[in-house]
Formats: structure tokens, C-alpha cells, sequence
């Protein structure tokens, strides 16, 4: 618990000059209304006294004690409010920011999936962000507890020594409670990023899901959740509310006790009234601090909880190393060489001593059998993930010491699944390189053959294309993203089946523009259809993560080997 509440006062560290007011203003507020409280015993003598400036003056004190209390409460709610808000903004930006740098590997492999990660973003963070709220009830109500408990030490000691003997059994229940609550709510918080996961899982698949009739299996699935989700969420508050009526129990036993000794001291004239509503004042007033310190206790338990789920992921070092002191990208290079390069995910061989050599402005495809290790090596190349034994240089030098996104910034990437923001058409095309001059759009799209379906579009370039570009056919969702390759003008392209997906037509078109973005560039072909691969100047055929054959089409044609197997199915395929 103390190790999560130290990173997130890392977290409230850079807002010290307002923590700092915060806690004056909460000191202020203690002290004043304590201090309210205690002058109620001056209340007969003052009216009883038939002065009239006593009077004035008393009410003058109690009215400038309240409206220090009232403007002090405000600030001090207010500014933790605000704080807790910028806190967790922080926190939400570095969790998107850790997703965004950590490896595919890490993506791949978390068991809830992108449903769980959001969970975290949201979710914990919202737990988190209701507990630092908290945090000023846990700051002012115990000083406002201390101020009050001071009253009644002052008013009366020996009945408050005999009240106090009754504090250490409520604090120990409170402590026996938090840390079942803090058990629950850990397994609760878990079981949330389960059925974010599943809520996910069947907005992403509803097309697939409507299709084989599983919208009973999805509901079925997301109730199993959620029914888990209440039944510990029902302990959580049962052992939440269980608290205030045990303490209200208590309380309400010494109040009438001391209604009964006041009583008593009243009538054989060895106090006051004044001194009995004073007394009785503080004592039913330090009830209130007693139970918002027990709420804030509580939610500290969630609080600490969340922290520790959500710096999980933020503590989590990536697998892909990132060079400290990182060379510059090669100027004009050479070539690129796959030096015995291995590469497994999990137990899986994907890759083995694999070698090869791709020279400046040459066009190689790779093909072969799906699981063959094609798009590994395209991961590789950008360094979606590092290979686990050998290297990738470009003239010598390895990928591992050069910065990540210089790497990146030398190489486009136009895949088979294309991601276009919830945005215009014509920021799409300009997210390929926002540092350029946004009149280029236009041109791009000319060259990507994209320039007919926008200017049919409502608003054209101002068109929005919807989530993952959903109100796109998947032909004009490629050429967006070629349009896109051509703004980021890398020198490097990887094609990762680019027009698998596509029917025959949106093929044509699409292929116009590779033929135009290929031009002068370093490219690495991966596909399926061998006839997008024919005119490339080498052709490597892959096999269980070794290279079978290496050569140009009519060479490996006339070798009838492995290529020569996959040309010929597929033209029977075609012919059929």
C-alpha cells in the first residue's frame, strides 16, 4: 500500500504549490469550525448577560467563524477536484503513451486484449481519480476529528477519556474490513477488464458474430461476467456499509450517555447549559468526520488497488531496446542484409538463420504458405519486434542502433489491413507526414489514383471516413493509404499483400498506385497472388522460415520447384 501511494504522490508532485494551499485551507477549515463549535458554551452567558455588545460582539465572532469555514471549504474541495482531474489526465496519457511504444509482442500476448487495456485507461483510472477526490476528506476530517476531540477535552476530560476507550475496537474493525475490501475489489477491478474485453470483443466482431448466429453465445458470455461483477461488487458494499451503522450504533449509546451525565451536572449546578451544547455539539459533529475518514479509508483501499493494476503496465519494460545513444539512419545506403536472423513467438520457430541481401532501389517479393514467416520479416524490418538470435543491418550498420522512429520514418508501410483514423480524408493522407505542407494532399492523391472516388465524395477531402474508415470500400480505403506512403516519400516500402483483399476492379485501380509509389524506392513485396509479384526483380520463395529458392519469375518457372508448385495451383484455381 505505501509503495502505491508514493507513485501517485510522484503523480501530484509537480502541483505542490497547490497541494500546499489545499492543505491550508483544510487546516483553516479544521481549526475554524472546531473553533465554532467550542465558543457554543458562551452562548448563555452571552445572551443571558443583557449586554448587548457582548452580544453583538459574540455573533459577529460566530458569523466570521462560519464564513471562514465556508470560503475555506470551498477551496479546499475545489483545488483537490481539479487536481485529481489533471492527476489522472496524466496518468491516462502516459498509459496511451506506454501502449503506443510497447511491442507488438506485448499487444499480442495480453490476455484480455485491447478490451483489458482499455479497462485500465478508464476504468482504474476512474477509481483512481474518485480516490485522490477523496483525499481531502482524508486530510481535513481526521484534523477536524483532532480539533473537535481537543473541545471536548477542554469541556469536560473525564468524560472524554471514558469516550475515548471505546476508539481502538472501531479502529480495528475498520482495519479487518479494508483489507477485505481491498481483496474484492483487486478481483472485482479484474473481472471489470474481462467484460470491457468482451464488450469490445463483440463491437469489433458484430458483422462476424451476426453472421454465425452468436449474439446468444456473446450475451451469455458478457452475462457469466458481469453476474461474477455483482456478486463481488455486493461484498465490497456490504462490507462498506456495514461500517456506519456499527459506528452509528456506537455513537448514538454515547450520546445518550452523555445526555444522561450532563444531566446529572446540570441540575446539581457543576455546569453550564452553554458548556452541555458545546460539548454535545463537538460530540455529534466529530461523528461526521469519524464516518467521511471511515468513506475515504475505504476508498483508498480501491484507490490502492487501481494504482497497482495500473503501474502493472506503466513499470513493464518493453522488449524492444531502445539504443541510448542511437547512430543516425544510413545516408546513402547500400543495402539491406538479414544476417542469420532467428526469430520464435513463444515456443514457435518462426524464422531460422535466415540470410538475405536486398540491394538499393531493387524489387523483391517474398512467398510461400501462410506461417511461412513473410510478414515476420516485414515486422522485423520496422522493428515491430527484435529477432531472437542474428541481426538486420543497413550497410553494417544494425537496426537495434538506430532511433526507432528514425528507422520508421525511412520506411512506408501499405498492408493488407488498412488503419485510417476517425478523421478527413484529407488528414488521412496528411498523417503520413503532418510536418509537410498540407497542400500536398491533393497532389498525393492524384498520384495514388485516388483523385475520382474523393471528388464524388459529399464534402470530398473534408469527407469523414468513419471508425477504422468504415464508410470506405476497402479498395478507396487503399488508396488513402497509398496516398498516405506518398506523403511520407520513405525510401523503404514494404507491400504487405496490399491487394489480397481487394476484387478484381479495386485491384486494378490500387495496383496503378503501387506501380506509381514503387517507383524509385527499395521494395519489399509480400502476397499471395504470385501475379502481383512477377515483375519484381527477385522473388524469394519461403518454407517453414527458410528460403526455398531464390530468382526472377521466368527463372524459377523453368526450375519448377516450390514457385513453380504455387504458380501452377493457382492458375488451376483461376481457371476453375
Amino acid at each position: 500500500m505505501i509503495v502505491q501511494i508514493k507513485k501517485i504522490l510522484v503523480e501530484v508532485k509537480p502541483h505542490w504549490k497547490r497541494v500546499i494551499v489545499i492543505a491550508i485551507t483544510g487546516i483553516l477549515y479544521s481549526a475554524c469550525y472546531a473553533a465554532l463549535m467550542y465558543k457554543l458554551k458562551d452562548i448563555e452567558s452571552s445572551f443571558s448577560s443583557g449586554n448587548p455588545l457582548k452580544v453583538q460582539s459574540f455573533t459577529i465572532l460566530v458569523l466570521s467563524l462560519a464564513l471562514i469555514v465556508a470560503v475555506s471549504r470551498y477551496f479546499h474541495i475545489y483545488l483537490m477536484n481539479i487536481t485529481a482531474e489533471q492527476v489522472v489526465n496524466q496518468l491516462r496519457s502516459k498509459l496511451q503513451k506506454k501502449f503506443l511504444n510497447m511491442d507488438l509482442k506485448f499487444h499480442s500476448e495480453y490476455a484480455s486484449g485491447s478490451g483489458g487495456l482499455m479497462s485500465r485507461i478508464m476504468n482504474d483510472i476512474k477509481v483512481i481519480q474518485d480516490g485522490l477526490r477523496m483525499v481531502a476528506d482524508f486530510i481535513r476530517e481526521p484534523l477536524l476529528a483532532i480539533f473537535l476531540i481537543y473541545n471536548l477535552f477542554l469541556l469536560d476530560t473525564k468524560l472524554t477519556l471514558m469516550i475515548i476507550l471505546v476508539a481502538p475496537a472501531i479502529l480495528f474493525l475498520l482495519r479487518f474490513i479494508s483489507k477485505s475490501i481491498r481483496r474484492h475489489v483487486r478481483s472485482g477491478q479484474e473481472n471489470l477488464e474481462k467484460i470491457s474485453a468482451t464488450i469490445k470483443e463483440s463491437l469489433d466482431g458484430v458483422r462476424t458474430i451476426q453472421s454465425f448466429n452468436l449474439e446468444s453465445v456473446l450475451e451469455n458470455k458478457l452475462q457469466t461476467e458481469t453476474d461474477i461483477y455483482y456478486d463481488i461488487r455486493k461484498k465490497v458494499h456490504a462490507r462498506i456499509e456495514a461500517m456506519s451503522p456499527i459506528t452509528e450504533f456506537v455513537a448514538s449509546c454515547v450520546i445518550l450517555g452523555i445526555f444522561f451525565y450532563f444531566g446529572s451536572r446540570i441540575a446539581n449546578g457543576s455546569t453550564t447549559i452553554g458548556v452541555f451544547v458545546a460539548y454535545i455539539g463537538s460530540m455529534l459533529t466529530v461523528n461526521q468526520p469519524i464516518k467521511k475518514f471511515q468513506e475515504s479509508y475505504v476508498r483508498i483501499q480501491e484507490t490502492v488497488v487501481a494504482t497497482d493494476r495500473v503501474y502493472q503496465i506503466l513499470d513493464q519494460p518493453s522488449e524492444l531496446i531502445r539504443a541510448e545513444h542511437p547512430t543516425p539512419f544510413p545516408q546513402n545506403w547500400s543495402r539491406i542484409e538479414f544476417k542469420n536472423v532467428s526469430f520464435s513467438y513463444g515456443h514457435h520457430q518462426v524464422l531460422e538463420n535466415f540470410n538475405l541481401e536486398i540491394h538499393k532501389g531493387e524489387k523483391v517479393a517474398l512467398v510461400g504458405e501462410s506461417g511461412s514467416g513473410k510478414s515476420t520479416i516485414a515486422n522485423l524490418m520496422e522493428r515491430f519486434y527484435d529477432p531472437t538470435a542474428g541481426e538486420i543491418n543497413i550497410d553494417g550498420v544494425s537496426l537495434r542502433s538506430i532511433d526507432v522512429s528514425e528507422l520508421r520514418k525511412n520506411i512506408g508501410l501499405v498492408s493488407q489491413d488498412v488503419f485510417l483514423l476517425r478523421d478527413t480524408v484529407e488528414n488521412n493522407i496528411w498523417s503520413g507526414d503532418f510536418s509537410k505542407p498540407k497542400e500536398l494532399v491533393k497532389t498525393m492523391a492524384q498520384k495514388a489514383h485516388a483523385q475520382d472516388f474523393i471528388n464524388r465524395l459529399r464534402y470530398q477531402y473534408q469527407s469523414q471516413v468513419g471508425d477504422r474508415g468504415g464508410l470506405l470500400s476497402g479498395g478507396e480505403k487503399q488508396r488513402i493509404s497509398i496516398a498516405r506512403a506518398f506523403i511520407k516519400d520513405a525510401p523503404i516500402l514494404i507491400l504487405d499483400e496490399a491487394t489480397s483483399a481487394l476484387d478484381s476492379h479495386s485491384e486494378v485501380e490500387v495496383q496503378k498506385g503501387l506501380n506509381s509509389l514503387m517507383e524509385g524506392r527499395t521494395v519489399l513485396v509480400i502476397a499471395h497472388r504470385l501475379s502481383t509479384v512477377q515483375s519484381c526483380d527477385r522473388i524469394v520463395v519461403l518454407k517453414s522460415g527458410h528460403i526455398a529458392e531464390i530468382g526472377n519469375h521466368d527463372d524459377l518457372i523453368r526450375r519448377q520447384g516450390e514457385y513453380y508448385r504455387f504458380y501452377k495451383l493457382q492458375n488451376q484455381l483461376a481457371s476453375n
